[in-house]
């Protein structure tokens, strides 16, 4: 099996099996015409060097990962914010020393077991077996060699074969443990708080000649001019390519019979709600008078023919307006089990009192669209348009391919514009962050122009649809700016930080003051504070309400308890400083613990697991001889 996979493959990851393994092989840095003697790796791990393209491609990866799930609203901050470089490194550092202590136990991954792995894949699969032309098919559209795929493959299974030893033995909970898990988790608090803002008390200070030139002089960092560049380019547009591909019949009706399941329109169910909202934070009372008052409305939907009416006067969901509308829904869309049921009705059926997380709902069945399957005559259009959009991007990716190859030793890119009429452009300079005119934000393009040196040419850049090959044209390095070019900017900062310490010191002291026998109210009622509320939330909410998210904060709320209701530090957030007391607890309903006891358990028990395994990951790495190469790096 493995010869005939070399003798037809190129490459298809393996999806899910460890997110920490990053097998990639392409993106790599710019090239110069005289190859000098330099670093290239990020790091190196027990003499194993992890190499810039394996690196870059991991991290644009992610990149696009992130973009696919947020959309737009990924930002360059964001993606700093999420130490998203370091993270990949980490990852990458991870699985060689994973490979590595595998290696030392002697465990391997047999022919026969990659054979099995590989035709498993669902997408190599036609009718649930192994089709060795589809297989093809993926693999050259990943343009990998077999070699590459098979050893990619193979780590993989290995790495999971590694993780999965040292977890064998780990996991294990007491009763006792769930209990005081259940019981933190579900019992609720209430606070009272003072908010202390650091804006209210910039009118207050000023920042001296003295104050700023001190201040510029320990943070020229902050103030640093970041490093400007200006790429010309040759473009490679798919939809150039379009019209000139030749798509045949035979092509067609073997992507249909391999597919045919992607030519199905699922069943589908147009639906109207009614929610009454619950949740975790209701009593048993709350709970139960809320279903009575679902089980009422329940009983006038079955009298009148207008469902839409009784949401728009019952429903507490946000379509209400609209009538409960909630459209067209196929399966994947709700919880399973509301699913099943609605899945199961006519038109104009109406379910009963369904509960679930977010509380009780009623469901009326509008109309059923049953599941249809398109004949290859309905589906041949589509298919025929998306084999020539596959062709033209493949076509598109071999010009670039072959631009780059030719551009090697020349880098003549206006040459080879007039020979070939390919596209050119010339960006202005831009930094990390910029909209490119006819680019947008693209990290991507910026990483790959900050590896390149002046005169340097970059191998092919995939920014979907289409492939560029860059040159760097001019470059502005980054500087540290004079005190005058930024005194302004430094003297808010100035401003700033001592407003901060003013509400640091303000907070602090409306703590010790409530601390050593003032009420809550009174101290607010003294300083001029308005006193404020969250109301009743878990601990484990994710959020408290009012201040803010609820990971930081934990470690100050958790002590609080009825004899103890005040913190020994005041609470910071990006909002300013919060001064809090407990002033309302409600214990956990024991009551329901059995029904989520064995749910709870094998969470702590995965908990164990993962953290059996952090440790045993990060002893390898106190041993391991680790070089990383800031110069690559950082940034």
């Amino acid at each position: 099996m493995l010869r005939v996979l070399r003798e037809h493959a190129s490459s298809w990851m393996l999806k899910g099996i460890l997110i920490l393994v990053a097998v990639t092989f392409i993106s790599w840095g710019g090239y110069s015409l005289i190859k000098e003697k330099k670093v290239t790796y990020v790091a190196e791990v027990n003499g194993v060097t992890i190499e810039w393209p394996e690196y870059n491609n991991a991290f644009q990866n992610a990149i696009r990962q992130y973009r696919e799930a947020l959309g737009p609203s990924l930002t360059d901050k964001m993606i700093e914010e999420l130490h998203l470089k370091d993270k990949i490194l980490d990852s990458l550092i991870a699985k060689v020393l994973i490979l590595q202590e595998a290696k030392r136990l002697n465990l391997s991954i047999p022919d026969e077991e990659l054979r099995e792995a590989i035709e498993s894949v669902q997408a190599f699969q036609v009718n649930g077996r192994f089709d060795r032309r589809n297989y093809e098919r993926f693999l050259q559209l990943n343009r990998m060699t077999p070699e590459e795929f098979e050893q990619g493959q193979r780590e993989s299974l290995l790495i999971s074969k590694a993780v999965s030893l040292i977890k064998l033995n780990e996991g294990k909970v007491s009763d006792q443990e769930v209990l005081d898990t259940y019981l933190f988790e579900n019992e609720r608090i209430h606070l009272e708080f003072l908010k202390v803002t650091p804006d209210s008390f910039k009118g207050q200070v000023n920042a001296n000649e003295i104050e700023i030139k001190d201040y510029y002089q320990k943070h020229q960092e902050e103030f640093r001019i970041p490093t400007f560049f200006q790429i010309q380019y040759l473009l490679f547009r798919p939809s150039d390519f379009e019209s000139k591909v030749q798509v045949s019949p035979d092509e067609i009706k073997r992507f249909y019979d391999s597919r045919k399941d992607a030519f199905k329109t699922p069943k589908q169910v147009k639906v109207r709600d009614i929610l009454i909202k619950a949740g975790p934070q209701d009593t048993p009372d709350q709970l139960e008078a809320k279903k009575k008052k679902a089980d009422e409305i329940l009983v006038k939907a079955k009298k009148t023919k207008d469902f839409a009416s009784l949401a728009k006067k019952h429903s507490e969901a946000g379509n209400a307006s609209k009538g409960g509308d909630m459209g067209w829904i196929q399966k994947g869309m709700l919880d399973e089990q509301i699913e099943s049921t609605l899945f199961s009705m006519k038109a104009g059926g109406l379910t009963g009192v369904l509960a679930a997380r977010d509380g009780f709902h009623i469901f009326k069945i509008e109309e059923v669209k049953e599941e249809k399957q398109k004949t290859f005559e309905e589906a041949k259009d589509q298919i025929l348009q998306t084999l020539k959009k596959e062709k033209a991007k493949a076509e598109a990716s071999r010009k670039a391919d072959d631009a780059f190859y030719s551009l090697f030793r020349s880098r003549d890119l206006e040459g080879y514009a007039r020979e070939k009429n390919v596209p050119i452009k010339t960006t202005g300079l831009f930094k990390e962050g910029d909209d490119i005119p006819d680019i947008g934000k693209s990290s991507l393009f910026t990483s790959s122009a900050s590896s390149l040196k002046l005169g340097e040419i970059s191998p092919v850049v995939n920014i979907p649809p289409d492939f560029y090959v860059l040159k760097l044209v001019n470059k502005k390095d980054s500087r540290i700016p004079l005190l005058d070019e930024v005194k302004e900017e430094v003297t808010r900062k100035v401003i700033g930080m001592k407003a901060e310490e003013k509400a640091r010191q303000v907070a602090e002291d409306l703590l010790q003051q409530i601390r050593t026998g003032k009420t809550i109210r009174e101290a607010a009622k003294e300083k001029g504070f308005s006193l404020e509320e969250t109301g009743f939330f878990t601990r484990v909410a994710g959020v408290v309400p009012k201040i803010g998210p609820a990971g930081e904060l934990m470690g100050i709320l958790a002590p609080l308890t009825e004899k103890n209701p005040v913190p020994k530090e005041v609470i910071k957030t990006k909002d300013g400083y919060f001064v809090v007391k407990l002033s309302g607890y409600e214990p956990a309903d024991q009551n329901k613990f059995q029904t989520v006891k064995e749910t709870l358990e094998r969470r702590l028990s995965y908990q164990k697991q993962e953290e059996a395994f952090q440790n045993w990951l990060e002893q390898l790495r106190s041993k391991a001889k680790i070089d990383i190469n800031k110069d690559l790096t950082k940034g």
